[in-house]
């Protein structure tokens, strides 16, 4: 019996491109990707808006894992039992230095604790009051 090679390389190639098709469909309309997503960007907004309340600059910008800026460096969202840990980072429109920050939120997305890596005076002094907020420096 002859086989005929190129029909088996065409049966082949279309038997590996239809599984990858399959495997490509069912991982972007998987529906529990998308609600983790969903969720993940709801923490990371409520992240951001206790981030820029304690910040307090008019203009800064902000790299976390919605809007990841290369130069600043990675960013994390973890799930954790408690609720979320996120990092990232933030500058301010008259500096040159991204500022890291990490920050732990708890299921309910209130703030437990939000540490930055900045020397601004302001800053210092409200680390000195707020049990919730510390500087690195």
């Amino acid at each position: 019996m002859v086989i005929n090679h190129r029909i088996m390389r065409i049966v082949v190639a279309l038997s590996i491109g239809l599984l990858v098709s399959y495997g490509s469909f069912q991982w972007l309309t998987d529906a529990e990707r998308s609600e983790r997503r969903a969720e993940e960007e709801g923490v990371v907004n409520a992240s951001r808006a206790i981030l820029l309340s304690y910040i307090d600059s008019d203009d800064i910008a902000v790299s976390d894992a919605l809007d990841r800026v290369r130069e600043a460096g990675k960013v994390y969202v973890f799930p954790t039992e408690r609720g979320w840990e996120l990092s990232g980072h933030y500058q301010r429109a008259e500096e040159k230095i991204w500022h890291d920050f990490l920050m732990r939120l708890d299921k309910d997305l209130r703030l437990e604790s939000l540490s930055v890596n900045d020397d601004d005076a302001r800053l210092q002094a409200l680390a000195q009051s707020d049990p919730l907020f510390s500087t690195g420096n």
